[in-house]
């Protein structure tokens, strides 16, 4: 796409830049407006050309964003993917265009957290925390101590890309706000419907088979039961042999979440743990009478061996082997190529969606969506100086332009990518040469934003932008039968520190007497008649006070959304 061809685009430059002016007073206090001067000047005439600055630090644009070039010590997560970050693209094409270099600390992922831990705790940060991943108690602690900046009243004055994010985005800045009211943390936001809803893929082979039309998928459990009953004694696999497995998991042994937060919303629990209703009120998903329904439809299934009965005992790698083998029939996944094997993409676009299903104690069609926020993916630390704190945060500004967010996230045009030669508003990937795949060569050599999420917003049409026709398939059905009847299970919230201290405490034990006691439910191993005393057991545990805590935490969120 013209407007993303970063190379053409650092060419002709971003913005014109002018001299940068001196500013304020020799001690360096002085505030932005009374540091914004004229670039030139001509006596007794207004200047021809301005560009806004303080303390030589370009508030209009990004190239240079200061005069003279600094380093800033950063710490950011290393992937296993990932080559050596000071010799990415994206840090090089950043630091000629904006003059900030970095010197880097690169923790493992493996040992991110106790890294992060003992730097925090030790004294040892770095000014900048990139691609960290602070979660929100983190950001709360370490922002309460004053180790980490408050960065609202630097992104109203220095960000006007992460201000109009925070427009186009209501609730955006409200989810990463703190409960005292300060963004300690900057985050990642993605908002392109196919990577915030789950997709469940239908073999289409076996359709064609069962004279099944796409457009004919059912939107009932019912009717999504009656397909799966079709898919294990029809033989649409046509072999002779009653092997089909209508409906695999990808799931960790023994857990079986996807289950019931991909299911349970067809019966109207948008979640088997915290979800908040229309009206704000917070529920606990396996309390509801409608999740003893939705968890008795499950074990229907399974017992009549329409789910895949090794889903409890065996992982993702098995369900996908079966689908190699022609044996399956539907599964959740981000692409069909996970769920049936390997095919050539014009193949893999013919594969459809299934819809979004409604149930008869639900009778709207529902999924869920998720936030698209991944949190604690920039800050500043007071190791900061003032000139550094306002350079960083224009820095981080580009970010959220969607020049820099294809930037960071695909590097330049001509490495990886370029203009689709049958549309050049589109794109296509370079496939390397040397044996690597794509995702290899943008981790090894382009940019930290392949298997960590760095600071960025990832528009729709970011996603759109291929030439790809199962992309392009695949945007299709999830914006026709999965978008319109999404909802938000919770928004990201953030908890005090006191709630945080005790919701530690109640939640020890209650994850996994919810994940023992549903496989249980759903494989037979517990009768239904031990319903009530299941949903009792929650209670002892203090499942009550924990849905205070989240209702207290999301009041706080939507009165600072409105």
């Amino acid at each position: 796409m013209k407007k993303r061809k970063l190379l053409t685009m650092l060419l002709a430059g971003i913005m014109a830049v002018s001299t940068l002016a001196s500013c304020g007073g020799d001690d360096g206090s002085s505030t932005a407006e009374e540091s914004k001067t004229s670039s030139t000047e001509t006596s007794g005439t207004e200047s021809e050309t301005e560009t806004a600055t303080v303390d030589g630090i370009n508030l209009e644009g990004y190239d240079p964003i200061v005069e003279d070039p600094i380093t800033v010590t950063m710490m950011g997560q290393k992937a296993a993917i990932h080559g050596e970050w000071k010799d990415m693209e994206f840090f090089s094409i950043m630091q000629e265009m904006t003059n900030i270099g970095f010197e880097f600390d690169t923790p493992a992922s493996e040992v991110l957290e106790e890294k992060k831990n003992l730097a925090l705790n030790g004294g040892t940060y770095p000014e900048v925390m990139f691609g960290t991943n602070l979660s929100r108690d983190q950001q709360v602690k370490y922002g309460s101590q004053g180790i980490l900046l408050p960065l609202e009243d630097l992104i109203d004055q220095y960000c006007p890309a992460i201000l109009e994010c925070f427009e186009a985005n209501p609730g955006f800045r409200e989810s990463i706000t703190a409960p005292d009211g300060h963004i300690y943390a900057m985050a990642q936001i993605t908002t392109a419907p196919i990577a915030l809803t789950g997709s469940m893929w239908v073999n289409e082979e076996w359709l064609q088979k069962l004279g099944v039309a796409d457009d004919d998928l059912p939107t009932t459990t019912e009717g999504f039961k009656e397909l799966l009953t079709r898919f294990r004694d029809e033989d649409p696999n046509g072999n002779g042999e009653a092997d089909e497995v209508p409906f695999v998991i990808f799931d960790d042994a023994n857990k079986g979440m996807s289950l019931y937060n991909q299911m349970l919303p067809w019966f109207g629990v948008l979640s088997p743990s915290f979800y908040v209703d229309d009206a704000g009120t917070i529920h606990y998903g396996m309390l509801e009478d409608n999740a003893k329904v939705g968890m008795q439809y499950i074990h229907d299934l399974y017992a009549e061996k329409l789910i895949d009965n090794d889903c409890f005992v065996t992982g993702a790698a098995e369900a996908q082997a079966k689908g190699a083998e022609g044996r399956v029939g539907a599964g959740f996944h981000a692409l069909p190529r996970f769920v049936f094997g390997n095919m050539d993409i014009e193949k893999e676009a013919t594969y459809p969606c299934m819809p979004a299903l409604s149930s008869e104690v639900n009778p709207e069609q529902t999924t869920t969506k998720g936030t698209g926020i991944s949190q604690g993916t920039f800050a500043l630390t007071d190791k900061c100086s003032e000139e550094v704190q306002i350079a960083m945060m224009r820095w981080l500004d580009y970010l959220y332009t969607e020049e820099g967010s294809w930037l960071i996230h695909y590097g330049p045009e001509g490495h990886i990518w370029e203009p689709s030669p049958n549309n050049p508003d589109l794109n296509v990937y370079i496939q390397p040469e040397d044996g690597r795949n794509t995702e290899e060569v943008r981790g090894g050599e382009i940019t930290p934003d392949c298997g960590v999420a760095c600071p960025k917003w990832v528009r729709d049409t970011t996603e759109a932008a291929w030439d790809d026709v199962q992309q392009q398939a695949r945007i299709a059905w999830v914006d026709k039968n999965m978008w319109p009847y999404a909802k938000l299970t919770l928004p990201d919230m953030y908890f005090t520190t006191d709630e945080q201290a005790e919701l530690d405490i109640l939640s020890t034990d209650l994850a996994k007497y919810m994940t023992e006691n549903n496989a249980k439910f759903v494989t037979g191993d517990k009768s239904f008649d031990e319903w009530d005393s299941y949903v009792a057991g929650f209670e002892s545990m203090g499942v009550d006070r924990m849905i205070e805590i989240y209702q207290a935490s999301y009041d706080r969120w939507a009165a600072s959304a409105q």
